[in-house]
């Protein structure tokens, strides 16, 4: 009975501690469109991804180096400006 009595209480705590977080996250309306998204994927049935464990491991590790500065990586703005000065498209 104790234990079921902690995890509630633990439940409340987390309760409280999401609904502080909430209220100061949506004083950002670029952030209620995430939250939004988040929501609607909590409540979508998913089903099975086309793509591999494998492969997200591969972009995870990529992101991984990325972050941590072991690998550059340019701007989908700059690669298309080099490309128009190169190419002309």
């Amino acid at each position: 009975m104790l234990g079921q009595l902690q995890r509630i209480m633990g439940a409340v705590e987390l309760r409280n501690k999401l609904i502080e977080k909430f209220s100061q996250f949506i004083e950002d309306d670029s952030k209620l469109l995430a939250l939004d998204g988040i929501f609607d994927s909590l409540n979508t049935k998913h089903s099975p991804s086309l793509v591999s464990e494998a492969h997200y491991k591969i972009v995870e590790e990529r992101r991984r180096k990325w972050k941590t500065g072991e690998t550059k990586a340019r701007s989908w703005e700059i690669v298309k400006l080099e490309l128009k000065q190169k190419h002309g498209f």
